[in-house]
């Protein structure tokens, strides 16, 4: 009898223990589980807000591509990516979508339903992103014979909007003749063949139009050509507008040559560089005031809402300051650049929010730094510096010290004098923004007509292709809410096991009483 007593006490701690360590392997299974999704807790919903900002041209359909920042959308040439011919040339986008969606890195391709009309936007309510990734948007301007946009985010968290902008490339399948036969606009066909190399070849940034065909300068645009804006779902969709800015030389003797001024995500340093190669444009800038090259580089960086150059006239001479605008959006940056001109390649630049509103611009000033490029060795001679020598004493040959540095200041080795062209630390120059102001404008070749009123629609939800697909959590990983229905059910199990354990022992205890 006692030992049958004895056996049955047996059993049921080995039952408990039994419950207990199987408890314990769902407990561990669940917590691997929902420490091994972490990207799909982080994935967000997200709106994106598209502007055309064009006089004339209108923006076909776009493809919105959520991609890694090391994806590459475009090749060297159209041919290595099926479907980009037939979209540059008449807008079609099923077969490039397809394609976009099988590059590397690529994780989510969707589509706007509508053309983007001159000076209007749309808003797609739900794109799928997490921290990191980049926003891709694609369209074809409908009156060019091949030429598309193409424009980056950059999503940094879920609470902070991004911003973007977009520039053109001539995909390089068709001539440039503009002309009605071949341009989607005047009714055009708008298709070509590849194989009868009718094009330039290769995909290239967008000369811009010559207008000797049938389209005149009137479909002509300026370097950026829509607007890109990532907010959380169901947000105002926000909108550019002019910001006035006033930079005030603060130097004895360093005259600033016309500034670049870059708008950008505030999230995203644009400007971030180790060697001048890395930054095409900024040795131009800094050795001669030349930012030709440097607006085009910026203009291509993702996150880059507007670049400009200020028309002062000539250099921003010491104690003097030059009021001019802007186009932001609130929670943007305003980066200023500028050369100092009695240096051999030295240039401030300085950088401050966009607070406020439209209708009341805040902002504290901001001091510039002032910083060597590394495009050029600072021999301080009359043949080296542009304020001794002229235009062409800027330039140099050689790589200089070939990294960026804050500048030492005027050594007084050569023919600039530190007591005439040096500076203080905190007497460089100074950002300060305000409301627009009225601006001379700068001279142009020719004159855009301005463009007939438009009616900006109303946002409207576009279809999203994805509805009712589930994500991909990664194969056969059980579900985050089913875990955490195994972890509650677990702990009850665990509870009996050890009620029942305790059970055993305590009538082991008064049996021996």
């Amino acid at each position: 009898m006692l030992a049958r007593q004895q056996r049955g006490v047996f059993l049921t701690r080995i039952f408990a223990i039994t419950l207990i360590t199987a408890v314990a392997v769902v407990l561990v299974s669940a917590t691997l589980t929902l420490n091994s999704q972490p990207t799909q807790a982080q994935t967000l919903d997200f709106q994106l807000t598209v502007r055309n900002i064009t006089n004339r041209q209108p923006i076909s359909p776009p493809i919105v591509v959520v991609h890694e920042s090391n994806a590459v959308l475009l090749p060297s040439t159209a041919e290595r990516l099926e479907g980009l011919e037939e979209f540059a040339e008449s807008g079609s986008q099923p077969t490039l979508m397809e394609s976009l969606s099988q590059r590397t890195r690529v994780n989510r391709v969707l589509r706007f339903g509508g053309v983007l009309q001159p000076q209007s936007q749309q808003t797609l309510l739900r794109v799928e992103a997490e921290p990191g990734d980049h926003i891709s948007v694609i369209g074809m301007l409908q009156c060019t014979n091949d030429a598309i946009v193409v424009g980056t985010a950059i999503v940094t968290d879920g609470g902070t909007p991004a911003f973007g902008s977009g520039v053109v490339w001539d995909a390089g399948t068709e001539n440039n003749d503009e002309s009605r036969a071949s341009v989607p606009c005047l009714d055009g066909e708008g298709v070509s063949n590849l194989d009868t190399a009718d094009g330039e070849g290769t995909i290239e940034r967008h000369p811009g139009l010559v207008g000797t065909g049938d389209l005149g300068q009137v479909f002509a645009w300026d370097r950026t050509v829509m607007e890109i804006v990532v907010d959380r779902r169901g947000a105002q969709p926000r909108r550019a507008f002019e910001v006035g800015a006033t930079l005030k030389n603060q130097t004895r003797g360093q005259p600033i040559t016309p500034p670049v001024v870059v708008v950008h995500d505030k999230n995203v340093d644009v400007l971030s560089y180790t060697r001048p190669r890395e930054l095409p444009g900024i040795d131009r800038l800094s050795e001669g005031g030349d930012g030709s090259v440097l607006l085009e580089t910026l203009a291509e960086r993702p996150g880059v809402v507007s670049v400009r150059q200020w028309y002062t006239g000539g250099p921003i001479a010491p104690g003097d300051a030059h009021s001019n605008n802007a186009r932001a959006f609130v929670g943007t940056k305003i980066t200023v650049l500028g050369m100092f001109a009695c240096t051999n390649d030295g240039y401030v630049a300085v950088s401050t929010e966009v607070t406020g509103s439209s209708l009341r611009v805040t902002n504290t000033p901001s001091d510039a730094t002032v910083f060597d490029s590394g495009a050029e060795n600072n021999d301080e001679t009359v043949d080296t510096v542009l304020c001794l020598g002229g235009d062409a004493a800027a330039f140099s040959e050689g790589p200089g010290e070939n990294g960026r540095r804050e500048h030492p200041g005027i050594a007084g080795s050569g023919d600039l004098h530190p007591a005439t062209h040096g500076w203080d630390a905190d007497m460089t120059a100074m950002l300060t923004l305000h409301s627009a102001v009225e601006v001379q404008p700068t001279p142009e070749p020719t004159e855009i007509p301005e463009p007939e009123p438009t009616t900006e629609p109303e946002p409207v939800e576009t279809p999203d292709p994805t509805d009712g697909e589930l994500p991909d959590t990664g194969g056969n990983a059980l579900s985050a809410n089913l875990a955490y229905a195994l972890l509650f059910a677990s702990l009850l199990v665990a509870l009996l096991g050890i009620g029942i354990l305790g059970y055993s022992f305590r009538r082991r205890h008064i049996r021996h009483r």
